[in-house]
């Protein structure tokens, strides 16, 4: 009996450092992911920056098909923002939701985690009007000030609907419950050339 026992709680050790490395695991994937891509997005010249092929179709009010780079000093956040809100595409960061216009033109939406992975957006409660978000885009700077923040349904897709107001929506879970999303608004201020940094030569 006290053989079967010591196994047991062996077994139940196991398990235990299973259920902590598997989270672990997700953070660190996701960590190194955004290092490489933020390495490419701030030290490569525009020109050299691995996008996916731009459609000659593609709308002059669609997003453009360039990685961007969100920048939020109050949270000392930056993050590469890929294409693409599906799980897998959150696993390595901030994701563009297809709906997003270009940023001139619409509303820019932007989907992240707060609790799992990287947990981008694990401080977006802290946001308060008047406070600066900044989005790299291409060879454009977009510089935004956050209108306000609510939570409503997950289910409430009006708040990425675009109007004739260029502005940024940024959201995330709530830690309470599955059904609710925390939603931050930002109205478009500024847009100003990117500035890029090359890579020194040895």
């Amino acid at each position: 009996m006290q053989r079967l026992l010591k196994h047991l709680g062996l077994l139940l050790i196991i398990v235990g450092l299973l259920l902590t490395a598997a989270p672990l695991y997700r953070w660190a994937a996701g960590v190194y992911y955004q290092r490489l891509i933020l390495s490419t997005l701030e030290e490569t010249p525009e020109h050299e920056n691995p996008a996916p092929d731009i459609d000659p179709e593609q709308s002059k009010e669609d997003l453009p098909a360039a990685l961007g780079l969100l920048e939020i000093p109050k949270l000392d956040l930056k993050a590469a923002v890929i294409h693409g809100i599906s799980e897998e595409d959150l696993k390595k960061g901030p994701g563009f939701y297809p709906q997003s216009k270009h940023p001139e033109k619409g509303n820019v939406s932007i989907a992240a985690h707060r609790g799992v992975y990287g947990a981008w957006f694990r401080h977006l409660d802290r946001l308060e009007a008047g406070d600066e978000i900044f989005l790299t885009l291409g060879t454009n700077c977009y510089h935004y000030r956050v209108r306000q923040q609510f939570v409503t349904h997950s289910r409430d897709w009006s708040v990425i609907e675009s109007t004739e107001q260029p502005e940024l929506t940024l959201t995330t879970c709530l830690y309470t419950t599955t059904t609710k999303r925390l939603i931050v608004k930002a109205d478009l201020v500024k847009v100003a050339e990117r500035i890029t940094r090359t890579k020194a030569v040895p």
